[in-house]
Formats: C-alpha cells, structure tokens, sequence
C-alpha cells in the first residue's frame, strides 16, 4: 500500500495478515532442491560455517526444515522420472550405466504412467516414488543410476540407500548415465578448459598437468557416450 500497489494480502477473518520468513519456508525447500547440491548451496547461500546450521534454519536443529527440504527433493525427482519415462521421443540414456537406466524407467513407468499421462498429483506420486523407486537419482553432469555395490562417492560409513551427488565421480562411476542435456553440460566443461588451457603459460605447472588430464578424460568419456548421429 506504501508504494502503490494493488496487489495485497487480503485480511483473514477481519484481520491484516502480518507474514514472517517461517511461511516461506517451503518455498525455500522448494527452489533449494531443486539445485544440484542444494543443500551444500543453501549453507553457502547463507554463509553458515555448518551445513547442519542450515538444516536447522528458521528454528534449533529439530525444526524440520531438513525434512521439508528432503521432501521436496523427493517430489522433484519424482516429477522428473515420471516425467522423462513417459517421454516416448526422447532420446535413449547413453553412458555406463545407461541400458540399466532405460529397464529401471520403463518398470517405473509402468506405475507412474497411465494412458500416456502422467501422475502429477504431489500425494500420489510421492507414493509410487515410495513403493517403486527406481533409484535414479539426477545430477548436473549424469544421472546415477544408483548400485551400492559400484557407487565411489559413499564413504563405508555413509548411508547406504542413495548416492552422494556432492561427491560424485561422473567419468569414473558406472552407475552414470547420460542425458543429451548431461552431454551437453559436459561439453561446456570441455570448452572452459580449452579456455582454460588456452592462456596455460600463465598456470602454475602442477594446475596446468591435472587440467589436461581432466581435458582428456572428459573428452575420451564424451566420445565414448555420445551416440552417433542417426542418418
């Protein structure tokens, strides 16, 4: 109203509303999960020197908020499965792992998809994720195509039911698999370290070797996962 506005939190019973950070909080949970890393980005975010300080953001340790950021995260990886295993165009998931990725999506789709819609009610596709997990689990650079018994981010003590994409190991794990957009994010990599590379006189001799090391792996695990175009 100060500055003239006609969009107003209209009054609840009579009464002028009067909002606090707390009622935002699920929006929050909303954009941080849906960032590759977001937990790890929120602490950054909000310069906490612990991540479990930001866990517990809006309230002690106990509030809640880590649950209702692991919540989102789950119906967002939801949305995405559902989304992509009913997408009969799309192209096929390449990689190491990407015959398995393309069985577990199909047997996904087989409860998530019904006469070619997909469930979009947030209830019931948390039940399905639940019940029929297929544990692909999107990243920036691949998707994991989780197996415990293959996975190199999760330390022995580590939690064994998902990956720790913080620590992912894209062009060493074989439970990646790739999307074209995955692909794609791999060859943006690729083109900064031959920018990188480009001014390397002015590197320090030991970041210049591990970054054409890295050049070359990235660039042999792109050749080796990118399909050949179709004539």
């Amino acid at each position: 109203m100060a500055h003239d506005r006609p969009d107003l939190v209209t009054a609840d019973r009579g009464r002028q509303l009067r909002l606090t950070t707390r009622q935002f909080r699920r929006t929050l949970a909303w954009f941080i999960a849906r960032r590759p890393g977001g937990t790890i980005a929120g602490a950054l975010q909000y310069r906490h020197q612990r991540i479990q300080m930001f866990e517990g953001y809006a309230g002690t340790s106990d509030s809640g908020f880590r649950d209702e950021v692991e919540a989102e995260q789950a119906l967002a990886r939801g949305e995405y499965l559902a989304e992509i295993s009913a997408d009969g165009d799309r192209p096929a998931l390449t990689g190491p792992a990407g015959a398995e990725a393309e069985a577990r999506l199909a047997e996904f789709a087989r409860h998530a998809v019904f006469d070619g819609q997909v469930v979009t009610d947030e209830i019931r596709l948390s039940r399905i994720v639940a019940r029929h997990d297929p544990h692909l689990h999107p990243g920036l650079f691949v998707t994991c195509v989780y197996q415990p018994e293959r996975v190199l981010c999760r330390t022995p003590s580590g939690p064994a039911e998902t990956p720790v994409m913080a620590d992912c190991q894209p062009l060493a794990c074989r439970n990646a698999a790739l999307t074209p957009s995955h692909r794609q994010v791999l060859a943006d990599h690729l083109a900064d370290l031959d920018n990188t590379l480009a001014d390397g006189d002015r590197l320090a001799p030991y970041v210049r070797h591990r970054l054409e090391e890295q050049r070359r792996e990235t660039a042999a695990f792109l050749t080796r996962h990118t399909p050949e175009p179709t004539p």
